[in-house]
Order: structure tokens, then C-alpha cells, then sequence
């Protein structure tokens, strides 16, 4: 295909004069040739067509190349022109392609193919047979005939990736080779068929193409000194076609692989093949042409002859137009100084004598004509002049006529005209003379008529003025003015003078007339805007208030209207001063400035109170920050304090807790008031406390001394002491610790304690009235085993309630009972959500009390033995646990816990927003809801405002609410929850019997009862 694709490359080159004629001869034969291949082909599929044989048709049609790609190739859109200029230039001519054969086979392509169709079975064949070109050339084929197929489709990739993994393969395989000649041409052949950017990727790919190319490029240089010796026989030979066809060949080896000359030698040989080719190629484009341009001679002298022999219709400008012709073509032909054969060359000349005495008698024939026609001329002339004199006179006449009409002179016009009616009564037999009296004639009547109004205007004006002055109102006397200067304008020059002296001495009148009034009327200007000017500067501010700056704005826009009316007066005589203009413009340009931002604010306060959610609003006051008035100016503070909604909600549940606010929101609490699992912390500080050995099982006795005066006294033991008695001795023995008011660390020791004798005589020391300790008992009371499960692997009981026995317990140590109660609020802080602590602030609270009352001391679990620690201790300890005995802290964190999930889960409901002026816009959710909650100038606390309209919504009171205390632009929220109702109840449960809860320090706004 590629040498037909040259060839037509060729052939347009020819076609638009870009390639010498030389260079056509093969590319015509190349196409001829392709074109008769084609036809052939056509007949056979034509012929099996006709027989019904589509299937045939069809595998003819595919064969390489395919057929109907072989015709699109040779179509290429300028056939026509093509058999035109090879049947000229004496060339080998295509034969033309049957285009009905053509569409038969387009139909047969476009009515695709079932699936029993023959293709498949041979398709079938072709994959068992492992034939892999022919299954591939066949499935081609299938999807030329159904492009829908998609297993087709899926094949042709299948057999195309195998073909081309098969070909990778082999050029590995050759690669561990030396047979640089096969990995060329396997290279060549996946070039071919991959995609470029496949090519990419392939490793191996590159290898056998570096290979190919220094192959292919030794193979080239290889070839240089072969070719050029035969070019060299073949320029001996006379043979400069091939010459010039082995230079292309060597042109493009030497572009492809980049080749340059061995030596000076072969350099000169190329230099000189390529003049000998250029030479012989310019002489034969010469020898081409001249015969072309004798050929196109001769018919063109054939076509004289037999024009000459007719001779029928020869017209003189048809013969000089032939001789024309024939002498540009003989300096043409003489131009290529090449020899014309001797019957031609006479030929030419016998038809050039011809045409040239045709042409002579021609000329003849016509020079007798003329002189016959002049004669005839100059007799008309001779009849006609008596006419002609007698016209002359009268159209005479009409110039002069004419020359007045231009002159304006009417007087003249008329006498002329009464003298040509009286005495020339036959030159006005001239229609143009006759037209022209006519027309003067009208045109002086006019002018008459024209002066007499143009009189009687000036006469009125006169009348009008008294001295300087008048009474006509400005625009009447400057319309009167212009009326008769028009009439004035009109009249002709010999009537116009007097009456143009009368209008400019009016004029002048006028004009001074005009200016007292344009004085008069620019002092009152003047004056009025220098009040406007004034109020302007001091009322209109961008630092008032907005209502204040609009209504001194209409104020000064009704007096300066007035004003600019004067911009436009009746007459241009009244304009008034540049600088009064310039005045007024820049005034109305302030009140317009000034009416512009008041509108703007208006439309951005009408679009902030059309906000329906917290973000809207956000946006609307961001664009308050561009507003000029500093009534705006709260909007930059508002946007940077403004909170989220939840922020709110934190604020006015939570005290601005946010994670608490969420835990709520969450219940991380649960109704129980404990979390789902133990963590490992959670479980050593409730063991710490369940196995203490200072603080469960602790047993107190009292010591008495028998051998001393000493008083008796208290000691304490891990365990009850065993007595054992021996003849009349009794002893006590076990793990003891007395106590000294010098040492404050606790330890017990193993010891035993003997008394003998009888009673009343008794020696040694006696342990009596051993019992459990209180401490201990309150341990028991405690019941921390309790808290989770037999494997201490869920919760079973909160805090909470341990922390409500702990007050209620009345036995144990206050140290002892202060340390335990730290110990659990340790526990609880690991999580405190999970248990409950941020719905009982009370217990925070006493916490607080408890740590305030311990300040920097760090109680122990054995504290409360030691008699320094109890005597300093005891006392404000007791007292605190006093105050909190009646506290429940499960009841309020129940109740709390019900109160804030209520108001938490019925949300927060953006209602309007506090104007600059305090006062509330609010929109339907605002209006209808009797608690409103904005932000505050107190640190940005939440603060409640209440709306006395809130059941009167319906009778469109208008009566403003006004927040005070709060920041300007705040937004409002309305909660969707009845506080009173959950206030009351919050408080019905604090309030019920054996519970005291004390006002909790900082509680949130929304918690307080209303």
C-alpha cells in the first residue's frame, strides 16, 4: 500500500502545480495499476453477488488488502481532474471504479451477519487448528460485518495480545542471540502491531530496536557504495529516471539513519549524480513542455483553419482576437529554441499568412465603411444647425434665469420674465425655457410672501419690548426670536438685508434682556444651595443614625430638585454658572451616595431578618462589616463573639461546658449511672478500698495495766486477739498496734498481753472489750464488693450511691470516712461522664468543701488511727459530713440528668436577632415563644428576655422588645421545651423528703427556676 499512498501524495503534488511533470509518470502507472487490481476484484464480487453467493463475495472482499479500504485509498477526491489531465498530457490512464458494485458491497458489509453464519464456522476452525492469522483475519471480519459483537471484540483483543506476546517472546528468545537480522525483524513486526505507548513499557522492546537500528543502519552504509556504482553504469546508460530514483532511496537511508558521506570521494560522486539527475530532469521538463505547448499550437491552428473555412459569422474582432492569440503563442514556442519538425513548422506559417490576409481585408472593408458614414454625418449637421441657434438662444435665456434664481435677485427675475412673456413669445415654444420661467416665477412669489411674514414677526417682537426689558416669559421670546430668524434666513439677498438689521438689533435686546434674568436667578440659587450645603454636612453622616440620616436626606432631596430643574432650562441663555452646576451635581451625587447606602443597609437588615438558621444569619452580619454606617460597626465584635448553636446550648445548660453538653446529648451516663465496663483503674481503686488493711477488719479493745498506775487504754489489732488461759494466767496474743502520739505511722506488731492471779489481785496487763471498729463497720456498711460483679467484669451499682451511704453513715471515722470519699471521687474522675459527675454539682461542690477543709493534706487509709491526725481532724471533718448528710447525690443526678436531656434534645431554635437599637426582630419561631435567650454584655453569657406578645402574637401588636443588657446584634434562640414544667419538677425532686440540695455555685442561667 505504501507505494500506491506515494503516488497519490504525487499526483495531488501534480494536480496543484507543486511537483515537476517528471515525477507523475510512475505514480500514474502505480495508480492505473491499482486501480485495474481493484476493478478485477470488483467483477469477481460482482459476478458472486449476482450469484448469491454473499459469503464468497465476502472473502474476496477481505483479502489483502481489503477491498473496500483499497477503493476509499484510491478515491481520494480528485479522480475526475486526474483522468482530465492524464488524457492531456498523454499519460496512462485509470479505468474508473463501478460505484454500484462498490454500494452492493457497502449494503452486504452493512447487513451484518447472524451467528450461524459461515464466518464463525470457519473462525472455529481456524482456533482449533491453532491457525492464529487466519482466526485473526477472520474475526476482523466479523466485526467488520457486526461491530455489536462483543465476544468478537474480546477475541481480536485475545488473539492480538497473544500474537504480540508470541512475537515479544521470540525476540527474548532471540535477544540471548547473535542473529541480529531476525531480533531486526521481529522488532519491526511488534512496531507494527503494539501501540505506542505500550512500546513504552517494554524493556525488550528497546533493546531489539537499538539493535535493529544499528543493524539497519551498517546495512545502509553497506549498501551506499553499491548503489552509487550503479548509478554510475546508469548514467553511462542514459537511464537519469533511475538515477533519480536510487538518489531518493539514498536520500531517505540517509535521513533514516542519519548517514554521512565516508569520504570526499563519495561526497563528490553524490554531488555530481544529483547535478547530472537535476540537469537531465530540467532538460526533460523543457523537452515536456515544448511539446506540450506544439501540441496545444496545432490545435489551435486546426481550430483557425476550419474556423477560416467555414467563414460563416467571422467577425472582424473574432479574426484580430485569432491573430492575437496566434502571434503570443509563436514568440512562446520560439522562446524554447528548440527545433520544430518542417511539416509542422510550415503548417503553422500557412495558417498564420491566412489569418493575417483575413484580417487585412477586414480592415479594408471597415475603413470604407467609416468614410460613407461621415459624409452621411456632415450633411444631418448642416440640417440640423438653423435648430440648434434658435435652442441655443433659449437656453441661454434659461442660464440667465437661473443665475438670478442663484443670485436671489427676484426683481430682476420678474422683469426678465414679463419681457420673455410680452416679446419672445416663440423661444417660450422651449419646454426647458418654459419650465425655468416657471419655476423663477414661483420661486419669487414666495420670496415675496416670505418677507411680508418675516415683517410682521419683527414688528411684533418690537412691540413686546419696553426699552431693554419684557414681559414675554424667556422661552416665548427666545421661540418668537427663532421664528423670525428662520423667516429671515428664507428671504432672498435683495430682500433680506433691512429685515436681518431689525433682528439683530432685537437680539441684542434679548440677550441683555436674558442676562439680568440669569443674574437674578442665580443669586437665589446660590443662595438656597449654600442652605442645602450646610444641612448636608451637618445631618448627613455616616456616624448617625440611620433613620436620623434618611429622613434629613428626603428632606434635602425636595429642596434640591428644584434646584436641579434650573440644570435644564427653558433657554440655553439661562444656564446657570458652571460653578452652581458643578454644586448641584456634587449635592445631588451626596444625596444619592447616601440614599444608595441607607438602601443597601435597608436591604441587608430585610435580608438578616429573613434568615432562618444560625448560619444564614452568620452570613447576612458578615456583610454588615462592608456597611459605611457605624451604626454597623457592632457586626465585626458579634461575628467574632457570635457562638455556634452549640456553644449556646452549652452555655446554657452546661456553663459552657461543650464535652459535657455532648455527654448529655450522648446519655454516656445511662439512667444507672455507671458505665457498661470496668476499666483496670476503675478496678484497683474500688479492690484498694475492699482489701485496705487499715481500714476493714480493724479490731479495738481496751489494754488494762495491773503492775502500773498507768490508765487503761485503747489498742487495735488486725484480728481479734486469742486468748489462751494457762493454770490462773490469761493471755492474749495477736498482730497489735499501740498507739503513739509520737510516731505517726501505724504498725502492727505481733505481741501478747498476760494477766495473772485471781480477781482483785490480778498482775500484768488484761485485753478487754474487743469488738469490731467502727471504721471497719462503716467499711462493712460500704459493702464495695458489691460495686461489680463476682468477677469483677461489669458494674452493677453507681457511685453514686455509694457516695449517698457514705453521708449517711454515722459510725465510721470522719478521717477515715473523708479518705474513702476522695478515694471514690478518684475513680469517678477517670470517667466522669460514664459516672454520672456532670450531673451532680453538688458533689463536685463538697468535694471541693472537702479538699478546701484538707488544703495541702494528703490523707492515708491509716490516718485515722493515728491520735494526732484524729485530734486534728476529727472535728472539721465531723462538722462537714454533718452539713452533707442530708445530701442525694443519685436523686439530683437523676433529676438533673432528666431536665437536661429534655431541653437538650428539643434543640435550639435560631429565632431573629437583637438590633443595633436592643430591640428584638424576630421571625415566626421568635414571636410566638414567650422565653427568648440572646447573648449578653456579661461576658457573652446566655440572658433571658421574655416576650409579653407571646400570647398575643395574632393581633400584630407592634409594641418593641427591647434587651438591654444585651450585645447589639446578638442572635436569639428559643428553646422548644417548657422550662417552668421541667424547673418544677428538677426541683419537686430535690425538694422530697430526706433530701437537701443547697443552690449549686455558678448553676446555669437555664437551670434556674423561672
Amino acid at each position: 500500500m505504501k507505494p500506491l499512498l506515494h503516488a497519490i501524495e504525487v499526483i495531488r503534488a501534480v494536480l496543484k502545480e507543486e511537483s515537476p511533470p517528471s515525477s507523475v509518470e510512475d505514480a500514474a502507472i502505480t495508480y492505473a495499476q491499482a486501480c485495474a487490481d481493484a476493478e478485477r476484484r470488483l467483477d469477481r464480487v460482482s459476478a458472486m453477488l449476482q450469484k448469491g453467493s454473499d459469503y464468497q463475495a465476502l472473502q474476496v472482499a477481505e483479502e489483502e488488502p481489503p477491498l473496500l479500504d483499497l477503493a476509499a485509498i484510491l478515491s481520494f477526491g480528485e479522480e475526475k481532474n486526474w483522468y482530465a489531465y492524464c488524457e492531456s498530457h498523454g499519460l496512462k490512464t485509470a479505468v474508473r471504479l463501478n460505484a454500484r458494485i462498490i454500494q452492493d458491497l457497502e449494503n452486504l458489509y452493512a447487513k451484518g451477519i447472524s451467528a450461524n453464519h459461515p464466518l464463525y464456522k470457519d473462525f472455529r476452525s481456524a482456533v482449533l487448528s491453532r491457525d492464529d492469522e487466519k482466526s485473526l483475519r477472520i474475526v476482523r471480519t466479523i466485526l467488520k460485518l457486526n461491530p455489536q459483537d462483543d465476544n468478537a471484540r474480546k477475541e481480536l483483543q485475545r488473539l492480538e495480545n497473544k500474537g504480540l506476546q508470541e512475537k515479544i517472546d521470540l525476540l527474548r528468545d532471540a535477544l540471548k542471540t547473535d542473529d541480529e537480522e531476525r531480533i531486526a525483524s521481529l522488532t519491526e513486526g511488534i512496531k507494527a502491531v503494539a501501540p505506542p505507548a505500550k512500546l513504552e513499557r517494554l524493556d525488550v522492546f528497546h533493546q531489539g530496536e537499538d539493535i535493529r537500528q544499528a543493524l539497519r543502519r551498517r546495512q545502509a552504509q553497506a549498501r551506499v557504495p553499491g548503489m552509487l556504482a550503479t548509478m554510475h553504469t546508469l548514467k553511462a546508460e542514459g537511464q537519469w529516471h533511475q538515477v533519480g530514483k536510487l538518489l531518493e532511496t539514498l536520500d531517505a537511508l540517509i535521513a533514516e539513519h542519519g548517514l554521512v558521506p565516508a569520504d570526499d570521494e563519495q561526497q563528490s560522486a553524490m554531488t555530481d549524480l544529483t547535478r547530472y539527475f537535476q540537469k537531465e530532469k530540467a532538460a526533460d521538463e523543457k523537452q515536456r513542455s515544448f511539446d506540450r505547448a506544439l501540441k496545444s499550437f496545432i490545435v489551435f491552428v486546426e481550430e483557425v483553419e476550419t474556423r477560416l473555412l467555414t467563414g460563416s459569422g467571422v467577425t472582424f474582432a473574432e479574426v484580430a482576437e485569432k491573430d492575437e492569440t496566434f502571434v503570443k503563442r509563436w514568440k512562446e514556442l520560439e522562446a524554447y529554441s528548440l527545433p520544430v519538425a518542417n511539416d509542422a513548422l510550415q503548417r503553422l506559417r500557412t495558417a498564420g499568412q491566412e489569418l493575417r490576409a483575413r484580417l487585412e481585408r477586414m480592415q479594408r472593408a471597415r475603413r470604407i465603411r467609416t468614410m460613407s458614414m461621415a459624409a452621411a454625418a456632415l450633411v444631418l449637421l448642416c440640417c440640423i444647425s438653423a435648430v440648434c441657434l434658435h435652442a441655443w438662444k433659449a437656453w441661454s435665456l434659461t442660464q440667465e434665469l437661473a443665475s438670478y434664481q442663484k443670485k436671489e435677485s427676484t426683481t430682476a427675475a420678474q422683469d426678465l420674465i414679463k419681457k420673455l412673456r410680452t416679446e419672445e413669445d416663440l423661444l417660450l415654444r422651449w419646454p426647458y425655457l418654459q419650465a425655468k420661467i416657471e419655476e423663477v416665477s414661483a420661486w419669487a412669489s414666495k420670496a415675496k410672501s416670505t418677507d411680508q411674514q418675516a415683517q410682521e414677526a419683527l414688528l411684533a417682537l418690537e412691540k413686546a419690548f419696553d426699552g431693554d426689558s419684557t414681559k414675554l416669559p424667556p422661552s416665548q421670546l427666545v421661540r418668537q426670536l427663532a421664528d423670525a430668524e428662520t423667516l429671515v434666513k428664507q428671504l432672498a439677498g435683495d430682500l433680506a438685508s433691512k429685515q436681518k438689521n431689525r433682528l439683530t438689533a432685537l437680539k441684542t435686546k434679548a440677550d441683555l434682556h436674558l442676562a439680568t434674568v440669569l443674574k437674578d436667578l442665580s443669586a437665589r440659587t446660590a443662595t438656597t444651595l449654600g442652605q442645602i450645603e450646610k444641612t448636608s454636612t451637618e445631618e448627613l453622616s455616616h456616624e448617625k443614625l440611620v433613620a436620623s440620616v434618611r429622613t434629613s436626606r428626603d428632606a434635602l432631596d425636595q429642596q434640591l430638585q428644584p434646584l436641579e430643574a434650573l440644570l435644564k432650562p427653558e433657554v440655553p441663555a439661562l444656564a446657570l454658572p458652571a460653578d452652581l452646576e458643578t454644586r448641584i451635581k456634587a449635592q445631588r451625587q451626596r444625596l444619592n451616595a447616601y440614599k444608595d447606602d441607607i438602601q443597601s443597609f435597608a436591604t441587608l437588615r430585610t435580608e438578616t431578618s429573613a434568615a432562618k438558621t444560625l448560619e444564614e444569619y452568620r452570613k447576612a452580619v458578615a456583610k454588615w462589616q462592608a456597611v459605611k454606617f457605624a451604626e454597623a460597626a457592632p457586626a465585626t465584635k458579634m461575628l467574632d463573639t457570635m457562638p455556634s448553636e452549640k456553644a449556646f446550648q452549652a452555655a446554657l445548660y452546661t456553663s459552657g461546658d461543650q464535652d459535657m453538653l455532648q455527654a448529655i446529648l450522648d446519655d454516656k451516663s445511662g439512667r444507672q449511672m455507671y458505665p457498661d465496663t470496668l476499666l483496670e483503674a476503675d478496678l484497683k481503686g474500688i479492690l484498694s478500698l475492699l482489701h485496705d488493711e487499715r481500714l476493714n477488719n480493724i479490731f479495738e479493745s481496751t489494754l488494762l495495766h495491773y503492775s502500773s498506775n498507768k490508765p487503761s487504754s485503747t489498742i487495735w489489732s488486725t484480728s481479734k486477739p486469742e486468748e489462751t488461759v494457762i493454770g490462773g494466767s490469761t493471755r492474749w496474743s495477736t498482730k497489735f498496734y499501740m498507739p503513739d502520739p509520737a510516731v505517726n505511722t501505724v504498725m502492727f506488731v505481733q505481741q501478747s498481753f498476760t494477766r495473772a492471779g485471781t480477781a482483785g489481785s490480778y498482775q500484768g496487763d488484761a485485753v478487754q472489750s474487743t469488738r469490731l471498729s467502727q471504721t471497719s463497720q462503716f467499711m462493712n456498711f460500704m459493702d464495695f464488693g458489691r460495686i461489680t460483679d463476682e468477677k469483677g467484669e461489669r458494674v452493677q451499682r453507681p457511685l453514686l450511691e455509694a457516695f449517698d451511704k457514705l453521708l449517711r453513715d454515722t459510725n465510721g471515722s470522719p478521717v477515715a470516712k473523708a479518705y474513702v470519699m476522695l478515694k471514690l471521687y478518684d475513680i469517678v474522675k477517670l470517667r466522669p461522664y460514664a459516672w454520672g459527675d456532670h450531673l451532680c454539682p453538688s458533689l463536685q461542690q463538697d468535694i471541693r468543701e472537702l479538699r478546701r477543709i484538707l488544703a495541702s493534706t494528703s490523707l492515708r487509709s491509716e490516718d485515722w488511727l493515728i491520735p494526732s491526725m484524729r485530734e486534728k481532724w476529727n472535728a472539721p471533718l465531723a462538722s462537714f459530713f454533718k452539713s452533707c448528710k442530708d445530701h442525694s447525690y443519685m436523686t439530683e443526678a437523676s433529676a438533673r440528668r432528666t431536665y437536661l436531656r429534655a431541653v437538650a434534645n428539643a434543640g435550639l431554635k435560631f429565632a431573629g436577632y437583637v438590633e443595633t437599637d436592643l430591640s428584638l426582630v424576630l421571625n415566626t419561631q421568635g414571636r410566638s415563644s414567650a422565653e427568648l435567650w440572646v447573648v449578653g454584655k456579661d461576658g457573652g453569657k446566655p440572658l433571658l428576655v421574655t416576650n409579653p406578645h407571646a400570647g398575643a402574637a395574632a393581633s400584630g401588636s407592634t409594641t418593641p422588645i427591647i434587651a438591654s443588657a444585651s450585645l447589639p446584634l446578638s442572635p436569639v434562640f428559643v428553646v422548644s421545651a417548657d422550662r417552668k414544667a421541667l424547673a418544677k419538677q428538677y426541683q419537686d425532686a430535690l425538694s422530697s423528703p430526706g433530701v437537701e440540695s443547697k443552690p449549686v455555685l455558678n448553676e446555669s442561667v437555664f437551670l434556674t427556676v423561672p
